[in-house]
């Protein structure tokens, strides 16, 4: 594009005192300068509000929204409503960006009203970067391309061909604004697919990088991704009914439809190895009742999925049939890979 589009960047915030500067900063520093910052602070108990205003004092570029704490979704939906740029880029507040990011990902922009350019991240660990590299074949796809090498592959399967994350990606205006109908704050997991998904469903253009090593996503610490969550299937079924209604809103063709099916036996396999970490005391009996609840229904039971990773094979192999000993010997490998990663 020869005229430079304002890129508004979207960060939510809540109680993020001990790297909010680090990841406001990395914006505020970009190379690219036709940009506007929306701090949505959601809450915060911590500090993190009184940092959002001190920001926009000091630049002008920086504005300050403050609202009662609503949850991840909440905020950054209310960050787009106040949103002027052309093209909307999200960046959580525990990350940070490479100053060139914003330059980089700009010059691949064509002006089309509904475009997105997807970038790649690297997971920042105590010790070490790791480079994580979606699937999907760099290029330029266009509408038919979309249709024919993206759409079979959105959904229900292991690896993802373009990241779900609404971050490390530039997104016209028009895919975002318009997809807000399908959004529901209610979620607590997966929210970033129930936007991404209706925006790639109505993309004329996507551009893939070939690197493109922009973003770092700050690693969460193990115990935490580890811990015991009594509602995730409450959550995990929330997500895939948040789903099913984008594609029938979308009318979105059968395969489509089946392959949501198949979605939803991998985020079951997440609340499986929930359930393999939790309490070992009634842990047959909640799996057992979670798997034949999820399998009344017909195709569900009938649906394969494919399988490569060794977790996801146990998995199924405990889906197919819940029995006590496969149980017990799915729990027994949580065991040992939760003491591998902790050692």
């Amino acid at each position: 594009m020869d005229n430079r589009p304002l890129i508004s960047v979207i960060i939510p915030v809540y109680n993020v005192e001990s790297y909010l500067d680090k990841c406001i900063n990395s914006v505020l520093n970009q190379t690219y300068p036709d940009l506007e910052i929306i701090l949505v602070d959601d809450g915060s108990t911590d500090s993190s509000g009184r940092l959002c205003d001190d920001y926009g004092k000091k630049d002008g570029r920086v504005r300050v929204i403050h609202k009662k704490n609503g949850g991840l979704m909440s905020a950054w939906m209310a960050g787009v409503r106040e949103a002027k740029g052309e093209y909307f880029s999200f960046v959580d507040s525990d990350d940070w960006i490479e100053l060139n990011m914003f330059e980089e990902l700009a010059a691949l922009l064509s002006g089309n009203a509904k475009e997105m350019v997807c970038s790649n991240y690297l997971i920042e660990k105590p010790n070490a970067s790791v480079p994580v590299i979606q699937s999907m074949k760099p290029g330029v796809y266009e509408r038919k391309a979309i249709e024919e090498e993206l759409f079979p592959h959105l959904l229900g399967e292991e690896v993802r061909r373009i990241h779900s994350s609404r971050c490390m990606k530039l997104i016209s205006r028009d895919l975002i604004l318009e997809n807000l109908k399908f959004c529901n704050p209610a979620l607590t997991m997966g929210e970033d697919m129930n936007i991404i998904l209706p925006a790639i469903l109505d993309a004329e253009r996507i551009v893939v990088m070939e690197k493109g090593l922009y973003y770092h996503y700050r690693f969460v610490d193990s115990s935490m991704a580890h811990k015991y969550n009594p509602r995730l299937y409450e959550k995990v079924y929330l997500l895939y009914y948040t789903l099913q209604k984008v594609l029938e809103g979308k009318k979105a063709e059968k395969q489509m439809l089946k392959n949501l099916k198949k979605e939803y036996i991998f985020l079951l396999f997440l609340v499986m190895k929930n359930e393999l970490r939790g309490p070992k005391e009634g842990c047959n009996e909640r799996l057992k009742e979670m798997i034949e609840e999820a399998r009344e229904e017909e195709e569900l039971r009938r649906i394969r999925v494919s399988i490569r990773g060794k977790a996801n094979l146990l998995l199924y192999f405990i889906w197919k049939n819940p029995s006590p000993f496969r149980i017990a010997l799915g729990r027994r490998a949580i065991e040992i890979f939760d003491g591998r990663t902790k050692g």
